[in-house]
């Protein structure tokens, strides 16, 4: 007799007054015992016509059938082996013992037989091995291609509880091993599959470090002018010009590279970041680079630095310091496209990370012990290497820039591949000999830019007014020959602007109508000149210590002035005071000035 409960069918095997032992015909189990109240609810099933097939070919059993047949023989003679799960257990080890093989075979041909009355089910064998494989891929594709990382033995184990256990908690016997598994994960190719890499790793790493790669960068653009824009802190601490016993911090350096040559067409080297100094940087990369090393000392010739100009377009990340107001206004004036890479996407613009790594490779190793920050700075015990600064920051630009020069006009890029009209003109594989080459050729995407107005025009600006000494800004005063005549113009009270240099205190700019009018350090002021701002601003805060100091030493004196004419007068209080006439005062006076003498 069959059953079907909760839409699965059953056979009945072993009828009893009050229940009946039965087994699931669709997944053949241990069976079950369940109470005739709960039968008699259950629907009637007609026997499936896979059994009654059974029951047929029984008569004609094959040689496997025969031996499989003897071998749970003991198990079907003991009707103690459907109702008694220990004994029908110990039963079976003692067969699997005998016969040389496992418990779990043959109490799987016993369950078969008892549900389905088959000893062979090669079908049944195919069918539950693609339901195996299925769960398998099911199993990869939520828990293994996963953000959560699982190991693929843990991948399995959450397999095994979500589709392989009964209701009473307790692994199914039709339960795949773990090398079957593996062997189906290898087997079908998951462990090279693209989508194993993004979805454990994230796509951000696979574009990064594991995504084909088709082609080069300097491919990327045929014509000189598009600039990889990118920022980083200097490893290495700087003091103060003003004061070698004070350390300043690390510097930062803006670097602007092009992508068909590789040439470092911009740099700024300061103590400041942000907006200014990404406009410091273009600036510097539309000015002429003989006069700007001429600053430092350094002499060179234009073809070992030959860009002027400002780009065509600009390549940079979406750091806030590249995408602000004022450097779209810059863009939108000279024309410059700007093209925001997505982010932490480094590898987008490889050129200018990769310079970095290079420039720094230079001239850390010559700078050890001096100020250099090694690998291990974040490791206990490391050395402070801020106790190890001795460069200023004017010493450190004529360190980068000598290797600035370097790199553009003498180092080989070994992995450059040349055009056939490269090679028919020999052009060497050096940044500048390559710059030079397209220049000739005409593939050029540079905007023409005065160094000076670009200069000026990307400063930064201040609303203020004029004083009596001047322009006054952080407490430095400026003023020009014609400071008299501005003044009587426009007044005390009326606000102007005022363009400055935050990283320098040398002068600033009124603007006015368009025009840039500069005003450079009033007399006043004028013993701070060349210093850098946060020199100048160190150089205060030591003043004002010192002022500080001395106030604290004026109190104390003058505390102590009050105090001395008070014990004077404490001794000579309570004496009688003379009440004379000025005669007898001139008289007292002589006679004093006689006794004095």
């Amino acid at each position: 007799m069959f059953y079907r409960i909760n839409g699965e069918v059953f056979r009945r095997l072993l009828a009893l007054d009050h229940g009946a032992w039965v087994i699931s015909y669709d997944e053949p189990g241990p069976p079950r015992y369940i109470e005739n109240s709960i039968l008699e609810s259950c629907e009637k099933e007609d026997m499936p016509e896979d059994y009654r097939i059974a029951l047929e070919q029984a008569k004609y059993l094959t040689k496997a059938g025969i031996k499989r047949l003897a071998l749970i023989e003991p198990l079907l003679e003991d009707s103690s082996c459907i109702t008694d799960k220990k004994f029908r257990l110990d039963m079976a080890r003692r067969i699997a013992k005998e016969n040389g093989t496992t418990k779990k075979r043959v109490l799987r041909i016993f369950y078969r037989y008892l549900a389905r009355n088959v000893l062979l089910e090669k079908g049944n064998t195919d069918k539950q091995q693609g339901k195996d494989e299925k769960n398998f891929a099911w199993a990869i594709r939520k828990f293994y291609f996963s953000a959560k990382r699982m190991s693929l033995r843990d991948t399995y184990d959450h397999m095994l509880a979500s589709r392989y256990m009964t209701p009473e908690g307790k692994l199914m016997d039709t339960a795949p091993s773990w090398y079957s598994f593996e062997h189906y994960y290898y087997r079908h190719g998951y462990n090279r599959s693209i989508k194993c890499s993004v979805s454990r790793g994230g796509l951000s790493n696979y574009q990064r470090n594991e995504r084909p790669l088709y082609g080069a960068t300097m491919q990327w653009k045929d014509r000189i002018g598009a600039f990889q824009m990118d920022a980083t802190e200097a490893d290495i601490y700087l003091v103060s010009r003003f004061d070698r016993t004070a350390v300043v911090g690390r510097p930062n350096i803006y670097m602007a590279v092009d992508t068909a040559t590789q040439l470092i067409a911009g740099i700024y080297i300061g103590l400041d970041a942000g907006e200014t100094a990404v406009m410091a940087c273009l600036s510097n990369a539309a000015s002429d680079k003989v006069q700007y090393c001429r600053r430092f000392g350094i002499e060179i010739t234009p073809e070992q630095w030959p860009n002027t100009g400002l780009p065509g377009e600009i390549i940079t990340d979406q750091g806030k310091e590249f995408i602000t107001s004022r450097v779209g206004e810059l863009c939108t004036i000279y024309g410059m496209e700007r093209e925001a890479l997505p982010p932490f996407r480094p590898d987008e613009k490889g050129l200018v990370e990769k310079t970095f790594d290079v420039l720094q490779q230079k001239y850390k190793p010559l700078l050890r012990g001096k100020g250099v920050i090694e690998g291990d700075a974040q490791e206990r015990w490391a050395t402070d290497y801020r106790s190890q600064a001795l460069l200023n920051l004017t010493e450190f630009t004529r360190v980068i820039l000598h290797c600035v020069i370097y790199i553009n006009s003498r180092r080989i890029l070994k992995n450059f591949i040349p055009t056939p009209e490269m090679c028919a003109d020999r052009v060497e594989p050096i940044p500048a000999a390559l710059w030079q080459w397209h220049e000739r050729q005409g593939k050029v995407d540079i905007i023409p830019a005065g160094g000076e107005d670009l200069y000026r025009m990307t400063l930064p600006r201040m609303v203020t007014k004029f004083t009596r000494k001047g322009i006054v800004r952080d407490g430095i005063s400026y003023m020009n020959n014609e400071y008299r005549r501005y003044l009587q113009e426009v007044g005390m009270d009326k606000e102007i602007t005022v363009a400055y240099d935050p990283s320098r205190i040398d002068a600033v700019y009124w603007v006015r109508e368009g025009k840039y009018i500069p005003f450079p350090l009033a007399l006043s002021s004028a013993q701070f000149n060349g210093l850098f701002q946060m020199e100048y601003e160190m150089a205060r805060d030591k003043v004002k210590g010192q002022k500080k100091e001395l106030e604290q030493q004026d109190t104390e004196a003058r505390v102590a002035v009050i105090k001395s004419i008070q014990e004077i007068v404490d001794e000579i209080d309570g004496v009688e005071k003379p009440r004379q006439k000025g005669a007898e005062i001139r008289e007292n006076r002589a006679d004093e000035r006689g006794k004095l003498t």
